[in-house]
């Protein structure tokens, strides 16, 4: 679970921080008056992340490629009937 620091500690501390980060390889959420705004993590997870998102992109193109070239106004059309379907059968089911 990663550790939660503010702002002002993490500017305070950096050194530590990185070393943390670094050499004890914990996750670190930077947050500014309580939201997290960063997240500070080891090198190697960032570069595991990185391939595993090239590889789950490369995988998305192979299957668009299969699909068939369909103009976008008719997979507009089509996804509006669903999105009115689905809404007409929420409506049908209120009492």
């Amino acid at each position: 679970m990663p550790t939660k620091i503010g702002a002002r500690g993490a500017r305070n501390n950096f050194a530590d921080l990185l070393g943390r980060v670094h050499y004890g390889k914990e996750e670190v959420i930077i947050e500014r008056s309580g939201k997290p705004m960063v997240a500070v993590i080891p090198i190697d997870l960032y570069e595991q992340m990185i391939v595993e998102r090239e590889t789950r992109f490369q995988v998305l193109d192979r299957l668009r490629q299969r699909l068939p070239d369909v103009p976008e106004d008719e997979v507009a059309q089509d996804v509006a009937a669903a999105i009115a379907a689905v809404r007409n059968v929420h409506v049908a089911r209120r009492p």
